[in-house]
């Protein structure tokens, strides 16, 4: 029976994925957009919220992928 603890080591580095991406995107979204208004902020937030979406969905894509190859 193995007792490896690798688990947590695991949640860690995809916590760092998600700060990541959410980060990341973030920038993106506003270097795409550079509010300069009222309407342009409500815009970068919802670009930012599609690209967010976008990225974990392609990271969640990639640990499933990886997951199985134990």
């Amino acid at each position: 029976m193995d007792n490896s603890d690798s688990g947590g080591c695991y949640v860690f580095i995809l916590w760092l994925i998600t700060i990541g991406i959410s980060i990341g995107t973030g920038i993106l979204a506003w270097n795409f957009i550079e509010p300069d208004s009222f309407f342009g902020a409500l815009l970068f937030l919802i670009l930012w919220a599609v690209f967010s979406k976008i990225g974990h969905f392609i990271a969640v894509a990639m640990v499933a992928l990886l997951g199985g190859m134990d």
